[in-house]
């Protein structure tokens, strides 16, 4: 009898274990077939926009400083991003700029080309400040320009993509300078 149990188990284990394997007949479905797909599918997580639309320029009046676009601007977006950096996209005459200011040393001007080799200049001095605006143009401006500047704490950073030379965009941006720097007069 223990003879004939043990055959039987033997029997039994060998027959579970056969249902365990796959038959070696059958085909496996080719590597670059696509799985099938799950399911339940996960959730998908909604990252928080940096760019936050504000109003005005006053809005950035808590970042610690203002910006405004040129004061004859065809149009002007206000947005502030990362909760740190205020930005303004304008048109003038057709052409589009982006104005951005933070308390940074870092460059915020999120413009990554390749610049000419040789960088223009800008002194503006008067009573107890000089500013220093360096302008940087791409493809000798044929494809825009960077202006960027410090003033005490506060940088910023001045960029169309538009065709330009020097002396248009500082034409742009000196009325926008004089009018945000907290100084009254300049020479430069």
């Amino acid at each position: 009898m223990k003879k004939i149990l043990s055959i039987i188990i033997v029997l039994m284990l060998i027959s579970v274990l056969a249902s365990c394997n796959p038959a070696t007949t059958e085909q496996m479905p080719p590597a670059s077939a696509s799985p099938a797909p799950m399911a339940t599918p996960e959730p998908e997580i909604e990252l928080p926009n940096p760019i936050v639309a504000v109003e005005g320029a006053a809005d950035f009046y808590d970042l610690g400083f203002i910006i405004t676009p040129h004061q004859q601007a065809d149009s002007a977006n206000y947005s502030i991003i990362g909760g740190k950096v205020a930005q303004i996209i304008f048109t003038l005459d057709g052409e589009t700029f982006t104005y951005r200011g933070a308390v940074t040393r870092e460059d915020i001007s999120g413009v990554y080309e390749s610049f000419d080799p040789l960088p223009q200049s800008l002194d503006l001095e008067g009573p107890g400040f000089k500013v220093s605006v360096v302008v940087k143009t791409i493809d000798g401006g044929a494809r825009g320009a960077l202006a960027e500047w410090s003033y005490e704490d506060v940088r910023y950073s001045f960029y169309t993509p538009d065709k330009t030379v020097f002396d248009d965009l500082t034409d742009v941006l000196l009325p926008i300078v004089y009018h945000d720097l907290p100084f009254a007069a300049c020479s430069g």
